[in-house]
C-alpha cells in the first residue's frame, strides 16, 4: 500500500510537472484551458504551426499530440494537448476554465488495431465546489504514418454519488506535436 501511494504521489508531481510546462509553453495571453466547461476551442496551435512541429513517426502512440473533439452534433466539444506514454497512461490539458476542470489522467491499451483509452478526472462547478468525477472513453486508430489518429468518444459526468449527471459522444482527431 505504502508503494502504491508513493507511486501514485510520483505520478501526480510528473503530471503537474507535464502540465505546468505545456501551459507555460502554448499558452496565449487569453488562455482558456479543458476538462470540465465543454464547447470552447482556442485554437492554441495554427494548422501551419502544427505541419512544421509534426515528425515522422513510428506506429507508436506514445508522444504529445494535439487533439480535438466533436459531439455527434457536429458541435466542439473541446481541444486538448495529450501526452501518451510507453508504460499505457496518458495525461490530458485541455482548453477550458481550469477552475470547472482541464485536466485529466487516463489508462490505454491497444488492442489489435485499435487503441482503447479511459480517462477520470474531476468538475467542478465555477464557483470551485466539486460536482462530481467523469469519465472520457475512446476508441481510436493511428494513422498509417503515425502523425495522426482518429476515433470516437463517450464523455460521462457523475455527481458525487455516482448518479449519471449526462453524457456527450462524437469523434475525435489529433495530430503529433514533434521537435522542430
Amino acid at each position: 500500500m505504502i508503494q502504491l501511494k508513493m507511486n501514485q504521489n510520483v505520478l501526480f508531481r510528473a503530471a503537474l510537472a507535464a502540465l505546468a510546462i505545456l501551459t507555460l509553453t502554448f499558452t496565449p495571453t487569453t488562455a482558456n484551458a479543458a476538462c470540465g466547461e465543454r464547447g470552447h476551442r482556442s485554437g492554441l496551435l495554427p494548422g501551419h504551426l502544427l505541419g512544421q512541429l509534426a515528425t515522422a513517426s513510428s506506429n507508436s502512440i506514445a508522444g504529445l499530440w494535439q487533439v480535438s473533439y466533436t459531439t455527434s452534433d457536429n458541435e466542439p466539444f473541446q481541444d486538448s494537448f495529450d501526452m501518451w506514454h510507453n508504460d499505457g497512461t496518458k495525461v490530458e490539458s485541455a482548453n477550458v476554465n481550469p477552475i470547472p476542470g482541464n485536466f485529466c489522467l487516463g489508462i490505454w491499451k491497444q488492442v489489435g488495431s485499435e487503441i482503447h483509452l479511459h480517462h477520470v478526472g474531476w468538475s467542478f462547478d465555477n464557483l470551485g465546489n466539486l460536482v462530481g468525477p467523469f469519465t472520457l472513453d475512446s476508441v481510436i486508430t493511428l494513422g498509417v504514418h503515425g502523425n495522426t489518429y482518429a476515433g470516437k468518444f463517450d464523455f460521462n459526468q457523475y455527481d458525487t454519488d455516482g448518479n449519471l449527471l449526462g453524457e456527450i459522444t462524437g469523434t475525435l482527431s489529433a495530430s503529433r506535436i514533434g521537435v522542430k
